[in-house]
């Protein structure tokens, strides 16, 4: 697990001299996604949190600020929500005349991929930022979107709390509940300043939050500011060098261009169509991979009619008020002891039994003493049947009394220079300014609002929904009147460009001129767009870790390159995925042969000195030939593991079009061998228990529901799996090509013993097929022995690579301590079966099924008798632990 040290209790040891590879400040959206993108790539890292154990830094980032007082504090908590994810458009990223400041260096075809990855680590389900949604999820165009010319629909998705089905997910608490070995918290621990040498950082200054009594300055070469856009401004201008200048100020742009996303009721239903309105804007979900996701929607100004009218983006969305006699809101007030109206109330929400009992569900799902794994079990099917069940706003229900609906919009906001932070005459308690924020809306928001409100005024009116009402302010059309509120999302103190005139940080978010400081989180945003931001910061930060991850990578590379000793009296053999869990295990296994060995790595960093490492993406559609070149060139054998895993995007890239062009490079150098780690997934759900590899494998050609009783993901990567082997199948005659067909490695068991109890359960159904990454590399290379000392003919051969007798999964549960688990019976799978086929299948339950090694062993293989060697696993955590016991 992850290290935490508590700041205000620190006795000297484990930080201070320690040489991290790097320091993050803050611990938001933008702080832990970078953390968890490159935990577990053989890196050192320092979380620096100003926060305690469960506080947000919220109240510590306003006793930093001196705000106006119709501005609310903007901190990059420590509890950092990720509410409904939006993903902007290229109209927010695009330089429009109109919009002062305007232009991103980067554009959506940059940022498209990094945006789904987001969405996917937020478990948000699948990105539908399109009118393809309706026809996915089976909804019709509601008329409030037919009948409007100038706008189209903003679609949200939600980010779920598994503890809360109407809260949205919070980092914080999942990043604790996940292993992270090569991260350290510092909390209570407040970054003072950052310390700079000639051009290259080199420290950060940290005070203990609360006494102050404990002051250190941590050395590194590497720092990320993710500590939200106001105090990230603030850090930079306090870290003034001798001649008084703050990195990436010098021409005075830090902290300028502040934005947030100014909002305002636009007008109201107050008639006949308010129902009509709640209705059409109320959520809905979409099911896959057995879980419910929830969506919704608002009305986004189409970009040529903001180009015509000269608008930035807005974004309007339906809030529902409900009245006095709601049944919700009668038996809300019954339940919290309310007596002022109890007999209406008792008569309201007894009139309304099922609503009642759908509430008063939910409140106990909600309820903190209610068991996590309920929670878990229960969300899912209760947001299929009730959508609305995650918004209490949009409850779609006619049972509902609903008093009005209104229109509410938020703005995008031109980054103007007058909007900014500086340093206050005032200081904090440690005796630094605070933060100065001096902030208004702009002219070009409210005429913006005004024109808004009448274009969707008349739509509405020409739509039939007469009966919906502007507000005073804009139904008068008076820009003084007007009186927006800002959210407190603050964004743009350190934006991003080419231009150093008007920018703090280039495209890769490095400071200007500052080698090894990097920004992160909406404070690099040239624009604030309409949508919220949870989406984009984290996919700015996946972005920047992968550029991070290059950086460190080299960095390593360039230390193993004097270290590598060449040896030509030996094979060379490539290993592509070689710093994967296999790949590690397969690398030190040629190597105890002595084998020289190259290996190819793309995200997680080499540790391994003896083997020349290399670089590539096998992700990556445009790979050109000289990479292909560069991994070959000199070598014998190849050993190719590199693979993209069920649900990816790039699945189809790797595993098969750069498969291909791999293997054509293969027979175009002249390699002897090439060795391919596929999958159990191509046998699917087996016809008998023992399954040897003259079975029917998956035919691509029909449909695989038919064939493999699992999820969409799932069934996706068997077919990817198996048109691998197909390719391989067209260039054996070239080459000689051995198939590892490989059981789940055992290390895949520390994340399905630590989740919850109803995936676990799935766990123990779907999978009795383990073995040791030390057993799979040891039958992996001793058939590369038999192809390259026997007189092997050029052709394809298969080979399951398992362990027929392993422990079962509930072997393994127990073992962990696991009370007796729930064997899910037969009758499911029959179920399953006649759901997928529209047939009862003869097939197999996984769980009841086996590979069966005979054919390896008949080579003179013979399993390590230490078949579990290699598995080692705490019992899983329930719940958050205090840090006590991990913390110095």
């Amino acid at each position: 697990m992850s290290c935490y040290i508590d700041f205000e209790r620190y006795s000297g040891a484990g930080i201070v001299g320690t040489a991290f590879d790097l320091l993050i400040i803050g611990s938001g959206v933008a702080g832990l996604t970078l953390a968890r993108e490159l935990s577990g790539q053989g890196l050192r890292l320092l979380i620096v949190e100003s926060g305690n154990w469960d506080e947000t830094t919220h109240e510590k980032a306003r006793d930093a600020t001196e705000l106006q007082d119709d501005i609310g504090a903007s901190g990059d908590s420590a509890t950092a929500r990720a509410d409904e994810l939006a993903q902007f458009g290229p109209i927010d990223l695009a330089q429009r005349d109109w919009v002062p400041g305007s232009g991103w260096p980067l554009d959506m075809d940059t940022l498209a991929h990094y945006c789904a990855r987001a969405v996917r680590r937020l478990d948000g389900g699948p990105l539908l930022a399109s009118n393809r949604i309706w026809k996915t999820t089976g909804q019709q165009v509601p008329s409030v979107i037919e009948g409007l010319d100038s706008f189209s629909p903003a679609f949200n998705q939600k980010a779920p709390s598994t503890a809360d089905m109407t809260d949205a997910a919070r980092l914080w608490n999942k990043f604790r509940s996940e292993n992270h070995p090569d991260v350290t918290v510092l909390f209570n621990a407040t970054a003072t300043s950052i310390k700079c040498g000639d051009r290259n950082v080199t420290g950060v200054g940290v005070v203990s939050s609360v006494s102050g009594k404990n002051h250190c300055l941590l050395d590194a070469g590497y720092v990320v500011l993710a500590a939200g856009a106001v105090e990230n401004a603030r850090l930079l201008l306090l870290s003034r060098d001798r001649t008084g200048a703050a990195p990436g100020n010098r021409q005075d742009v830090v902290g300028r261009y502040l934005m947030d996303r100014p909002s305002v009721t636009l007008g109201s239903f107050y008639g006949p169509s308010k129902s009509r309105v709640a209705s059409a804007f109320s959520a809905f979900t979409l099911f896959a991979d057995r879980r419910a996701f929830i969506y919704s929607y608002g009305l986004s100004i189409k970009p040529n009619v903001q180009d015509q009218w000269r608008l930035t983006n807005m974004t309007v969305y339906a809030t529902v008020h409900h009245g006095a006699d709601d049944p919700v809101r009668a038996l809300d007030r019954l339940l919290k002891g309310q007596r002022e109206r109890r007999a209406a109330d008792l008569l309201a929400a007894s009139a309304r039994p099922g609503l009642a009992t759908t509430h008063v569900g939910r409140m106990l799902l909600e309820h903190p003493q209610a068991p996590a794994w309920l929670r878990g079990w229960l969300a899912h099917p209760t947001a299929l049947l009730h959508p609305t069940s995650a918004d209490r706003n949009r409850i779609r229900s006619p049972a509902r009394k609903i008093e009005k609906v209104d229109l509410d919009v938020v703005c995008e906001q031109p980054p103007l220079p007058e909007n900014r932070v500086t340093l206050s005459s005032h200081c904090d308690r440690f005796g630094l300014p605070k933060a100065k924020v001096t902030w208004d809306v702009g002219d070009q928001v409210r005429y913006g609002l005004s024109t808004l409100g009448s274009l969707l005024a008349r739509e509405l009116t020409v739509a039939g929904f007469s009966d919906f009402r502007l507000s005073p302010a804009l139904a008068a059309s008076d820009g003084a009147k007007i009186v927006p509120h800002n959210i407190g999302r603050f964004s743009g103190t350190t934006r991003m460009g080419v231009d150093v005139a008007s920018s703090v940080v280039d495209p890769t978010s490095q400071v200007h001129g500052m080698n090894g400081l990097y920004v992160a989180g909406s404070s690099v945003f040239p624009t604030s767009g309409a949508a919220n931001h949870a989406v984009m910061t984290m996919a700015l930060s996946m972005r920047l870790a992968d550029h991070l991850r290059e950086r460190f990578a080299s960095r390593r590379l360039a230390q193993f390159k004097s270290a590598f000793c060449e040896n030509g009296s030996r094979p060379l053999v490539l290993v592509t995925g070689a710093t994967g869990n296999l790949g590690t295990s397969i690398v030190e296994q040629l190597l105890v042969q002595g084998y020289r060995v190259r290996g190819q790595f793309h995200l997680k960093l080499p540790n391994e000195s003896r083997v020349e490492w290399v670089h590539a993406d096998f992700s990556k559609v445009d790979m050109v030939d000289a990479t292909f070149d560069s991994l070959l060139n000199g070598v014998s054998a190849v050993i190719h593991l590199a693979a993209t895993g069920p649900g990816a995007p790039d699945m189809h890239v790797t595993n098969e079009v750069n498969l291909e062009r791999l293997v054509r490079a293969c027979v175009r150098h002249g390699i002897e061998y090439f060795g391919h780690a596929s999958s159990m997934v191509v046998y699917g759900s087996p016809t008998k228990r023992l399954v040897t590899e003259s079975d029917p494998l998956i035919n691509p050609d029909i449909p695989i529901e038919k064939q493999y009783f699992e999820s969409g993901a799932m069934r996706d990567y068997a077919r990817s799996k198996r048109e691998a082997e197909r390719v391989l199948e067209k260039y054996a005659p070239h080459l000689h090509v051995d198939v590892y067909r490989i059981a789940m490695a055992q290390r895949s068991l520390q994340r399905s013993l630590a989740s919850g109890r109803p995936d676990r359960i799935m766990e123990m159904y779907r999978n009795n097929h383990y073995i040791s990454p030390h057993n799979v590399a040891m039958a992996v290379v001793h058939l590369l022995q038999v192809a390259l000392r026997g007189s092997s003919t050029n052709g394809i051969d298969a080979y399951n690579i398992a362990d027929t007798a392993s422990p079962s999964y509930k072997n393994f549960y127990h073992r962990v301590g696991h009370k007796a688990l729930l064997q899910v019976p037969l009758a499911f799978d029959l179920l399953k079966g006649l759901a997928l086929s529209r047939c009862i299948s003869r097939r197999i339950p996984m769980a009841l099924c086996r590979l069966d090694n005979s054919k390896l062993r008949s080579t003179g293989f013979e399993l390590d008798s230490d078949r579990d060697s290699s598995f080692s696993i705490a019992s899983p955590r329930h719940g958050t632990e205090d840090p006590s016991s991990c913390m110095r």
